[in-house]
């Protein structure tokens, strides 16, 4: 782990507690102004401004998640068990050209043993194949491997995928 990495994912969560406390206030007023006189335009902002704040949050949860990655494993890529969650980065070597079960295979050889880790951590077992606790983030580092987003959360005495199907299907 480097000062300067950790710097500029401190920076990058600072931003996105910004832009979640501006995105609030925004949306504050967009209800306020709801509340006095309602209608069907501002009904439409009003779920517009739900995903933007939506979408910050992420940022935020994402960016949280990548500082206590970095803290714990002092690397920036891993995964790490807490609170009932389990959050982090894995990065696969990709292939140009690669079926679906190829790319999945991988990813579940990548990924078996560190939330395998993790679910023993949490004294829970694993709901999904591991390939189902991910979202891919657009484009590649800078080794040219995908980066993709592991979440899981307990749910009685399972880790489920933290993943929603929404996104899943985004990547398809």
């Amino acid at each position: 782990m480097t000062q300067d990495e950790k710097s500029q994912l401190e920076a990058e969560m600072e931003a996105a507690k910004a832009e979640v406390a501006r995105v609030r206030e925004e949306n504050a007023h967009l209800a306020e102004d709801f509340r006095l006189d309602p209608d069907e335009r501002k009904r439409a902002g009003l779920k517009q401004a739900a995903a933007t704040l939506s979408s910050a949050r992420d940022r935020l949860s994402t960016a949280q998640a990548a500082l206590s990655v970095l803290e714990k494993t002092g690397s920036l890529h891993g995964l790490v068990a807490e609170k009932g969650r389990v959050a982090g980065t894995i990065a696969v070597p990709a292939k140009v050209g690669w079926s679906q079960q190829e790319r999945e295979s991988a990813i579940d050889a990548a990924l078996d043993d560190p939330l395998s880790e993790a679910a023993m951590e949490l004294g829970v077992v694993l709901a999904a194949s591991p390939v189902k606790y991910t979202k891919e983030r657009p484009g590649r580092d800078a080794e040219g491997r995908m980066v993709l987003e592991v979440a899981g959360r307990v749910e009685g005495d399972r880790l489920t995928p933290a993943v929603s199907r929404a996104a899943k299907l985004m990547r398809k």
